[in-house]
């Protein structure tokens, strides 16, 4: 999770506190200059939000996109990978060759992804690699080979690194020594992307099946069977399973058993899912974005789309973050009304390729152009012992 050097009012005002009078005048002689919709993001009419643009790095061909609070790590085609400072400095890249295959996974002991190659004869051949990587330098603390898969995903468990392999292998390998822990084959395949839920994670195959497998042990503690193909998995904290299918069916599986507690229809695939505490917000190839009650799949609103949803997101449990791609910018729509509460407009012809990434009021987007750092607070940081700084804004 994203830990934003970007600082509310109330810190800037307790800090300033403890500093010299000359310093709160330099303070509110910078208040009254910029309007507070810029400086710290209040909403500047009732039911609005005000985004500001800190920086934007230029990257083209951008695939990946993550954060662990101190850097930003982009992903590019060719597999190369760099790292920011959270005013968009870059750190510096790496080049591992072939092509990412899974998402970038930022840890204590390095960050953490998958790249993949295809045969080109006995002397080269193919295969997926799984490499930690030093955040202070990008250089290789180890490699592991994978199993050949199309994709990979990486989560995180008690100082493991646990991979997914579309091709039915799950691993647990030792963060620092990249040793493996513990392997599980389990299907012939996997469909949709896995959710890793605390303690477990959960899967669905290509042959309509669901499993809850442990992290710690690999050993299967669930197993359901679903009509349809999965296209999407989800769990909330409070109504637990929920699963979208090929057909249009949203449904919660919440009692633990093969039937479904409640089911929502929409008019084509479902393709993703976002949890709020008490709703679920659900796209579809319909075009709609749905927001459904948890609890009862009571539909509160929908929102049209001029083509189908690549990007959702909850935008710190009070708005929600919607792009589409054939608009070639994003939306906050506020949960209670369904209303667009704000904007962020694009170039011509660009469009978001990864989910954003949320925290502390910080939003960093990755387009097939550029990475950006937006900010609901105003482009300040804290940095050099305290003092309070605005961030660089460099150019396009």
């Amino acid at each position: 999770m994203l830990k934003s050097e970007i600082r509310t009012s109330r810190e800037i005002l307790l800090d300033m506190h403890r500093t010299s009078f000359p310093k709160i005048i330099i303070f509110l002689t910078f208040c009254l200059i910029l309007p507070p919709a810029v400086v710290f993001g209040r909403a500047s009419h009732a039911g609005e939000i005000a985004v500001t643009k800190c920086w934007a790095y230029t990257t083209g061909d951008g695939v990946g996109l993550a954060s662990d609070g101190d850097l930003v790590f982009l992903g590019a085609a060719g597999a190369k990978i760099e790292a920011l400072s959270l005013d968009g400095k870059k750190i510096w890249s790496s080049d591992l060759g072939g092509d990412f295959s899974s998402n970038i996974l930022p840890l204590g002991s390095g960050v953490v992804v998958v790249t993949s190659t295809v045969s080109s004869g006995a002397e080269k051949p193919g295969g997926s690699i799984l490499r930690s990587l030093s955040k202070e330098t990008g250089i290789t603390n180890w490699a592991l080979k994978l199993p050949d898969a199309e994709r990979h995903f990486v989560g995180r468990f008690n100082g493991a690194v646990v991979v997914v392999s579309n091709n039915g292998v799950i691993q647990s390998i030792d963060a620092k020594s990249g040793t493996v822990k513990w392997k599980r084959e389990i299907t012939e395949g996997f469909v949709a992307e896995p959710i890793f839920t605390g303690v477990k994670v959960l899967v669905a195959s290509a042959g309509k099946q669901i499993f809850g497998v442990s992290l710690g042990s690999g050993e299967i503690e669930s197993l359901r069977k679903v009509p349809f193909g999965v296209t999407v998995l989800g769990e909330t904290s409070t109504h637990g399973l929920v699963v979208g299918d090929e057909r249009g069916n949203f449904s919660s599986m919440a009692n633990g058993t093969e039937k479904a507690d409640w089911k929502f229809k929409s008019g084509g695939e479902i393709s993703n899912i976002i949890t709020f505490d008490d709703h679920l917000l659900v796209a579809s190839h319909d075009n709609f974005v749905y927001f459904i009650a948890s609890r009862n799949g009571d539909l509160a609103w929908k929102k049209r789309l001029s083509g189908r949803v690549s990007q959702l997101g909850n935008i710190f449990g009070q708005y929600v973050f919607i792009a589409g791609f054939e608009e070639h910018n994003a939306v906050f729509t506020d949960i209670a009304s369904g209303r667009v509460a704000g904007q962020i407009q694009f170039g011509e012809e660009e469009n978001l390729v990864v989910g954003p990434v949320f925290s502390s009021g910080v939003i960093l987007l990755l387009t097939d152009k550029a990475a950006y750092l937006y900010s609901l607070n105003g482009c300040i940081v804290n940095r050099d012992g305290g003092a309070n700084k605005e961030i660089p804004r460099p150019p396009v």
